[in-house]
């Protein structure tokens, strides 16, 4: 039989005094459920453990001195005023276990800090009081769209990856949130984000470095909508750049190559929190995007790279803004998006600050047997040190088919890079279900042309077998996506 323990008590029994319970440390084993009601405090200032078949149900407000470990099951909280607090003060405090921690209010006080090694969810207000809240890379902390932005400080702050789920954005302003702000403009439809702050933050290549921290847009949106973007960080983020020459960089999956932003190098030092908010121009707002400033430029700005059939080739294009120690560029193929191999070399410019442009032509490409080829450039510096483009596809099958190709698949982490290809514009539905059939997300679109899709959804999806349908006028096409 199941056991169940309350606090049920109102906040005022008795002329404002809250129902109280205090215990030192807490496991919850088996068939139990440690219910908090609205008004409730109850006080564990060691650890409280919620083993397998066990429930912890807080509606009220829970203080933490120790660790705070799921392996049961945490409810979601319905009250609105429902906290959870860490106020440790005998060290760092954890929040981990197997299973999920959503709650609707979290205030952090421990100097010590916080380490969350678990899927953290806030759907209400996160107080950062005191101490760091480091976040594991393989569990992003998320701020479910009905939460605050959380105000940092540089004693107060979160470390590592804080997403915030998709939220519906369309033409309006948004944010600023986790500092990203958004002036209104084009429809990006719903929005989503993560931020990752120190080390993990710092994008390093062939020697070069960024700000502690870079931002990952993406929207549900077809194309590619630009909008002007504003970037907000701490100072203590600036990883040793001189942010009055703030420049912004991004870059796009496989995350692998970095190109100039479409702002400008601009002051961004002048207060901090430090404040990038160019007028102009708009710049596509998928991507990740960082900072360096001018002495510490990232390498090899790559500003275009395109890949299409021309008769029987392909034909790879790309140009660089500049180039720095560039020896030469490999072009590699693939005929699964996973495995590469080389199909040539190309000189590099060495050092340059002039525009290069650069054609590849891969000959006879249907010799390979497959509908579609991968294709990405890689940079090497005369040094030796390498970098990656981003992928592109060549379609091989007739120009009347529908293509559709995935890379990686099967993948993990990062959701795959979905392209989907029609003869001509025209009403497309791509939809994406589960092994039980269940609709997960939908994309409509006329476009010909449709390039990362279900980006945030696949990302997010646990390891399993999935199937993306795609449905244009007579003709309709199904590709299994294995997540592992």
């Amino acid at each position: 039989m199941k056991k169940y323990y309350y606090l049920l008590f109102p906040v005022g029994l008795m002329a404002g005094w809250p129902a109280t319970a205090v215990q030192a440390q807490m496991t919850l084993s088996g068939a139990v459920t440690f219910y908090i009601g609205p008004g409730g405090l109850a006080t564990v200032p060691a650890y409280l453990t919620v083993g397998p078949g066990a429930t912890l149900t807080n509606e009220g407000q829970l203080d933490l001195g120790g660790d705070l470990t799921n392996n049961g099951t945490l409810t979601v909280p319905t009250a609105p005023a429902s906290l959870l607090r860490a106020v440790g003060a005998a060290g760092l405090q954890n929040l981990t276990g197997s299973a999920a921690l959503p709650v609707q209010n979290l205030t952090v006080n421990n100097a010590a800090g916080v380490a969350i090694n678990a899927n953290v969810s806030v759907a209400g207000t996160l107080t950062l009081t005191n101490g760091l809240v480091t976040v594991a890379a393989g569990t992003p902390l998320v701020l479910l769209p009905t939460a605050a932005d959380p105000l940092e400080t540089a004693a107060a702050r979160l470390v590592g990856p804080v997403s915030m789920a998709a939220r519906p954005v369309n033409a309006a302003a948004f944010g600023p949130f986790l500092g990203l702000a958004l002036p209104a403009g084009a429809n990006v439809a719903n929005l989503t984000l993560t931020r990752v702050t120190g080390p993990t933050g710092i994008t390093a290549a062939v020697g070069n470095t960024s700000a502690a921290v870079y931002w990952e847009v993406a929207t549900s949106a077809g194309g590619a909508p630009a909008r002007v973007m504003n970037f907000g960080w701490l100072g203590v983020l600036d990883n040793g750049r001189n942010m009055a020459q703030a420049t912004p960089w991004r870059s796009v999956a496989p995350y692998t190559t970095w190109v100039r932003a479409a702002g400008p190098t601009a002051n961004a030092a002048v207060a901090d929190p430090r404040q990038y908010a160019p007028a102009a121009p708009a710049e596509a707002v998928t991507g990740r995007f960082t900072f360096t400033d001018l002495t510490a430029p990232l390498p090899v700005e790559l500003t275009a790279f395109a890949a299409r059939r021309q008769n029987l080739d392909a034909r790879l294009d790309w140009t660089t803004a500049s180039e720095k120690n560039n020896a030469y560029f490999d072009v590699e193929r693939s005929r699964d998006g996973r495995s590469f191999e080389a199909a040539g070399r190309v000189a590099g410019q060495g050092n340059s600050s002039s525009p290069h442009e650069y054609l590849f032509l891969d000959p006879k490409v249907a010799q390979y047997g497959v509908p579609t080829l991968y294709y990405r450039l890689r940079q090497v510096d005369a040094n030796g040190a390498a970098a990656y483009s981003p992928v592109r596809t060549v379609a091989v099958e007739s120009a009347t088919a529908l293509l559709i190709s995935a890379w990686p698949n099967p993948s993990a982490g990062a959701g795959p890079h979905i392209r989907v290809e029609q003869p001509g514009e025209g009403p497309l539905t791509a939809t994406l279900t589960d092994v039980a059939g269940r609709q997960l997300a939908e994309y409509r679109t006329t476009a010909r042309l449709s390039e990362e899709l279900f980006g945030a959804e696949t990302g997010a999806l646990p390891s399993g077998v999935y199937s993306l349908r795609v449905t244009t006028t007579g003709t309709s096409q199904v590709l299994k996506l294995v997540r592992e």
